[in-house]
């Protein structure tokens, strides 16, 4: 239900696509080959871009998708309603990136964990723990670190099939269900 109503808050349509990114515009979180993918989707593609949070890359991310009339950035939101907003989506992205100085990259995936419990597509990097616990074409699309034609292609064969969308998103969710829930952690 919370998805519905925040759809209708941004004007999107029943039958566009939503593919969306919930984070800290950071340079690990991979927002300007995300920004790259974007430009470079088909213009006759029934989808929306809904881009949430902010951070030190957001108004170059806005800059280069300055023409982007698909795109809606909510800038910061409120804890409480990210979980609308996630919901809104059909498609959730993390295109992280390795880090800048060649540091292994290491960080508890809490997004990749939420995208899993929404039950929605996810499009997500092959990177550290992300890698380890999403596995490709059974809980989600997994691509090369960096690569923006890797990140389209993934992103528009979950846009273009209903059926992969789904099934993606209903093993996703099963699999953080049994095996990352708080619960599951303390055991």
């Amino acid at each position: 239900v919370g998805g519905v109503g925040a759809r209708r808050e941004l004007g999107i349509e029943d039958d566009e696509v939503v593919a969306g990114f919930v984070g800290t515009f950071g340079p690990w979180h991979g927002v300007e080959k995300l920004a790259a993918a974007i430009k470079s989707m088909p213009a006759d593609l029934r989808v929306r871009f809904l881009l949430v949070g902010s951070g030190s890359l957001h108004a170059e991310v806005e800059k280069q998708l300055e023409n982007e009339r698909r795109v809606i950035f909510t800038g910061a939101v409120g804890h409480d309603r990210v979980p609308k907003l996630l919901d809104a989506c059909d498609i959730l992205v993390a295109p992280h990136v390795p880090l800048a100085d060649g540091s292994e990259f290491f960080g508890s995936p809490t997004k990749i964990f939420e995208y899993m419990a929404m039950g929605k597509g996810i499009v997500a990097s092959r990177l550290g723990q992300i890698g380890e616990v999403l596995v490709d074409e059974e809980t989600a699309l997994l691509v090369e670190p960096g690569n923006v034609d890797e990140l389209r292609s993934a992103m528009m064969k979950v846009i273009e099939s209903q059926t992969l969308r789904v099934s993606l998103g209903a093993k996703a969710r099963e699999v953080a269900e049994r095996e990352h829930t708080w619960a599951h952690n303390a055991r």
